[in-house]
């Protein structure tokens, strides 16, 4: 029953380009290992993970942590909201790691050490490499570095990974 509901809600989520269907679609794939410059369903780096998040829900985003930096529109830390971008320096001057805020002072990212996993903003690591964070709108309109991808040329896309999101809801 349990994996019934979870699949229902989730259908529903990613149904929705919005924020909540971010943020759900990307707490999904927690747990999964960690590649520099991968972009597979099973082992991906920080961009590539925060693409397919915002692919399955309809939005394009560019591949680069750096191309990924001027998607949207930048927000002030204080009044950042669950679905924003989050970018860090880390081993290279400028944005070097992207994450998503999800709320209460937390983001979903790809970490080398332990793949996708949930981290604060206010951890010292994190506080210290903080550059600035983007708002991607969910919008009809088209921003910066941002293409609204076809309802058709998705639903692919988004049928494979609904598939195995069901599927991994359904084990837990």
């Amino acid at each position: 029953m349990r994996g019934v509901v979870g699949a229902i809600l989730l259908t529903i989520g990613l149904s929705l380009a919005n924020t909540d269907g971010v943020v759900l679609t990307a707490l999904t794939y927690m747990e999964r290992p960690y590649q520099f410059g991968a972009n597979e369903l099973y082992r991906m780096d920080c961009s590539a993970f925060v693409q397919r998040v915002f692919e399955v829900n309809g939005i394009k985003l560019p591949r680069s942590t750096s191309e990924q930096a001027h998607a949207g529109v930048q927000v002030e830390l204080e009044d950042i909201k669950p679905g924003d971008l989050l970018f860090f320096t880390t081993y290279r001057p400028g944005p070097s790691h992207v994450g998503i805020y999800i709320g209460n002072g937390k983001f979903v990212h790809a970490s080398e050490r332990t793949g996708i996993t949930i981290s604060r903003i206010d951890e010292p690591y994190w506080r210290k490499r903080f550059l600035f964070a983007r708002r991607v709108e969910h919008s009809n309109k088209a921003y910066a570095g941002i293409e609204r991808q076809k309802a058709t040329s998705s639903k692919v896309s988004q049928r494979d990974e609904i598939g195995e999101l069901i599927f991994i809801l359904s084990n837990r």
